[in-house]
């Protein structure tokens, strides 16, 4: 009789044991996943979805961004809301982009993108206007580096050379700066502004 009234407490303690483990290894999950600096790390990282901001692009603009004035009888383009291509300064100068030559870069050309690393690649998707992949290197005529907070590339066409640099700030936008070196007249410097598009 004696055995069996002490046998049940001599149990209660390896309980109280298990129930006491089980709520620290949750705890020890919930600190884990909230020291995580997934999100920091991926506040400044180009990889993910990104928006036009139509004020910033704005505010780096050339300063003809709202000249009406005309070359050759024919009206100079302007912003447009929504985030379409910036001006091209110098009445005279060709337009890039125009009059049969090479299109502008889509990242001038879209209002949304999304980077996302693929290993030793790289996809650009320009919603509305098409989608690259990109190779470290020199691929396909394309010159490309990158790391997660910035990417540069450069290429020439028969007609100008283009280069590219994206930049995440400390702000936590991407800042896109492309020039356009054309063979004939100034180089353009053409600024668009992005904002994080949170999943």
């Amino acid at each position: 009789m004696n055995r069996q009234d002490t046998e049940p407490p001599a149990a209660k303690p390896a309980t109280r044991r298990g129930a006491s483990t089980a709520p620290l290894g949750v705890l020890l999950g919930l600190l884990l996943v909230l020291a995580l600096p997934g999100a920091a790390i991926a506040a400044d990282t180009l990889a993910g979805r990104w928006r036009i901001n139509d004020a910033l692009t704005r505010e780096h603009a050339p300063p003809e961004r709202g000249s009406t004035s005309t070359s050759s009888g024919m009206p100079r383009p302007v912003i447009a809301v929504g985030g379409m291509p910036i001006p091209v300064p110098g009445a005279s100068a060709p337009q890039p982009g125009l009059g049969g030559s090479s299109p502008d870069p889509m990242v001038m050309r879209c209002t949304e993108l999304t980077v996302t690393p693929a290993g030793e690649e790289l996809q650009l998707e320009f919603h509305g206007a098409g989608s690259d992949r990109l190779r470290r290197g020199r691929h396909q005529g394309v010159n490309s580096r990158w790391n997660e907070r910035k990417l540069t590339t450069s290429y020439e066409t028969t007609t100008r050379k283009v280069s590219q640099t994206w930049e995440v700030d400390r702000d936590g936008r991407l800042l896109v700066t492309v020039k356009l070196n054309p063979d004939q007249g100034k180089t353009q410097t053409h600024k668009r502004v992005f904002d994080r598009v949170e999943p």
